[in-house]
């Protein structure tokens, strides 16, 4: 016998009265390890074909599916009597015998009721296409009439009820511009056709997995997902997600996605398959790295839910910098690894000796030293006099160069004194320990989280943690969300991804409406991959729809944070368990709110840069931009988007063009960064003048 459970069980599940709930899963416990007990209590539905309903109690049942050519039995749905029975009727469990999986699809939708027509004068996108090529796309061929009218994504949207997840997304690609033999082989290139009574063997294909849960005999996890039902990416994967962590590559991958696609799931599953595959005996770990501290704490307790001790224990969780420095520390390091709050004052002195027929400005120094001199090891005058200074906008003389070399000859020489070393040179002193130390070769792969945000030392560094092999560093990356550093080409750091580059398309997170919201920020905008090749948003889709994102303007920071108070109030009044962060860019402008809402005696949470956000507690989140990098939240509310705030005004602005494009195109990944953390709705709100950020909405 095989039992599975539906995800829309567990989404049922997770919406029942406490009670029911416990009740509910008491009876999976029973219901798993013997489906055919005695003690349940089973009942025909003659509404829907091999459906039956189980007895939580008086007023709650299960329905369960069981065709009656397989020893199967699956969960589908649970809730109270009537509305149990109804979604029953509603709903059919079958067979896609084009695409081999299982699926859920909607019967109470009467295909007359479809308002597209065929259109005779001018043909249609889909009407390009051949009937066996959209029926191998799992299209029901009852609807293949209808699909072929269809012209763009608002009468693709207005089908949706009709066909499958995966059909939809199938067809979605193709309005998008892919190639039909692209969608095929992202979607379905392992399925192969099923006969339509052979539910047992559907359940076994990769798209069926992103639905079904097939439970084990001795199945802890769950047992998990049952006191957690709407964690379900603790198990349903898209199948493009689940061939990323189970399949074999000859050497780094590299992932992209929008914000919300998955990534970081993913990332955490690759390095729980790998981490399944090592021996204890094998004295090997895998590194999971990642930007930002709070981000790496939050990715450690998330491997926790999805990892037992033994495989968790393989897996070493850390952020880059602190990697770096207990390394270091290992081997005796005397520096202090140190960051602009202190190099400034040494910049301040350094440049005290620029020589007086230099004509560039004071802000050059430091702009060419993080983007030409680090970025690309150099060491000597005759290093920095041949390296390529491509993407610099002033070109520099063979006798400016010598020049130049002098201020930063004196600025090295400061940080010599000082002991310091920057947090680059400090990447460079780690791989001169690793070469030298092949007792230090302690991992057998990387995992990398948020890769756009690496600079070139960090990627050199990796490359040289981890031995060239088979599935030796997964990158996983989206430079549209770089808030941190610059450009990166893998390839010039020793990281060859050709012909080992995926990308994950779906948003999971936010609304289609606030995607769209986010990515407007952007438009225009030349976005790079991470190898020297550009990255397009053209697929990028979101599944859910909501309400449009709301912009309000107010004369004053006043009349700002009391319309905030307001709307905050109605959304705890339609739901007070909803999650609420407000975003703003400064420290500053949040620790004004929090004081207003302390003074009001409303619960507060900051969210810091070393603690994990504590989901029990249901105060209102506070944070920068920065920090909500990696988390999420209901409603999202960003504050104060004001010009001279968003973009931040600074001291030291270049005359280069294309540093201050780079610096604005910072600014709007932070936005677009701080409203994809919102799931259901977005507010932004601005008082005096707005954010030139914002111009693209007038």
């Amino acid at each position: 016998m095989k039992v599975a459970i539906s995800s829309d069980f567990f989404t049922a599940l997770s919406k029942l009265p406490k009670t029911q709930m416990a009740k509910t899963i008491k009876l999976v416990e029973k219901f798993k390890s013997n489906p055919k007990s005695s003690g349940l209590n089973y009942e025909k539905l003659h509404v829907t074909k091999n459906m039956y309903s189980l007895r939580v109690d008086g007023s709650y049942r299960c329905i369960v599916m069981s065709p009656k050519k397989n020893d199967l039995y699956i969960l589908l749905w649970v809730d109270n009597h009537d509305d149990a029975y109804d979604w029953a009727k509603k709903h059919r469990c079958c067979v896609n015998t084009q695409t081999g999986s299982l699926e859920i699809i909607q019967t109470e939708h009467s295909i007359e009721s479809i308002a597209i027509s065929p259109k005779q004068d001018n043909p249609s996108f889909f009407s390009r296409f051949k009937d066996k090529e959209l029926l191998k796309l799992g299209v029901n061929d009852e609807l293949l009439e209808y699909i072929k009218a269809i012209d763009d994504e608002a009468e693709l949207d207005s089908m949706r009820a009709y066909m499958a997840q995966e059909v939809y997304e199938a067809l979605f690609y193709l309005l998008a511009g892919d190639s039909y033999e692209s969608v095929y082989n992202y979607l379905y290139e392992d399925n192969t056709t099923v006969e339509d009574d052979d539910f047992t063997t559907a359940l076994e294909n990769n798209s069926s997995k992103r639905t079904f849960y097939v439970v084990q005999e001795d199945d802890t996890e769950l047992i998990n997902m049952l006191n957690a039902p709407l964690e379900k990416w603790r198990v349903f994967l898209h199948p493009t997600q689940r061939k990323l962590v189970e399949k074999e590559y000859n050497g780094p991958l590299r992932v992209l996605g929008g914000a919300g696609t998955g990534k970081t799931v993913v990332a955490m599953h690759r390095a729980k398959h790998l981490a399944l595959q090592l021996s204890l005996f094998d004295n090997k770990k895998i590194l999971f790295t990642t930007y930002t501290k709070n981000l790496a704490i939050d990715i450690h307790e998330n491997l926790k839910k999805i990892c037992d001790e033994e495989t968790l224990s393989k897996i070493e969780v850390k952020n880059l910098d602190q990697w770096v420095y207990e390394f270091l520390t290992k081997h005796g390091y005397k520096n202090e690894i140190v960051y602009s709050r202190k190099t400034d004052k040494l910049w301040e002195s350094a440049l005290t000796t620029k020589p007086a027929n230099l004509e560039v400005e004071d802000s050059f120094f430091k702009e060419e030293w993080e983007r030409v001199v680090q970025s690309n090891s150099v060491n000597t005058l005759d290093d920095y006099i041949k390296v390529s200074r491509a993407g610099r906008g002033t070109r520099l003389s063979r006798t400016q160069r010598k020049l130049i070399w002098e201020v930063f000859e004196e600025y090295k020489l400061l940080l010599s004194n000082k002991n310091y070393k920057e947090p680059s040179d400090a990447m460079r002193d780690a791989r001169v320990l690793l070469k030298q130390s092949s007792d230090d070769s302690l991992y057998s792969h990387v995992v990398l989280d948020e890769a756009q945000d690496f600079n070139a030392e960090a990627f050199r560094l990796i490359r040289d943690m981890v031995p060239e092999s088979k599935n030796d560093i997964f990158i996983a990356g989206d430079a549209h969300q770089r808030i941190y550093g610059h450009k990166v080409v893998l390839a010039q750091c020793g990281i060859k991804i050709i012909g080992r580059s995926k990308k994950l398309k779906l948003n999971y997170r936010t609304t289609d409406e606030i995607r769209k919201w986010a990515v407007g920020l952007l438009r225009g905008e030349q976005i790079d991959d991470m190898d020297d090749g550009v990255d397009s948003d053209s697929d990028y889709k979101s599944l859910y729809h909501g309400p449009e994102p709301i912009v309000k303007s107010f004369d004053s920071y006043e009349e700002e944070i009391g319309y905030i108070d307001k709307y905050i109030k109605s959304l705890k009044q339609e739901d007070e368990n909803s999650r609420i962060c407000i975003v703003a860019r400064t420290q500053k402008i949040i620790d004004a709110y929090s004081e207003y809402f302390t003074d009001k005696n409303i619960s507060t949470v900051k969210i810091s840069r070393n603690t994990k956000d504590n989901i029990s507690n249901n105060g209102i989140r506070l944070a920068t931009m920065h920090r909500v990098k990696g988390l999420d939240f209901d409603h999202v509310i960003i504050a104060s988007m004001n010009a001279g705030i968003v973009p931040l005004e600074v001291s030291e602005r270049s005359n280069e063009k294309q540093i201050e494009d780079e610096r604005l195109l910072r600014e709007k990944s932070i936005v677009f960064v701080a409203a994809t953390r919102a799931k259901k709705s977005l507010l932004v709100t601005y008082y005096g003048s707005k954010s030139r950020v914002l111009q693209w909405i007038y």
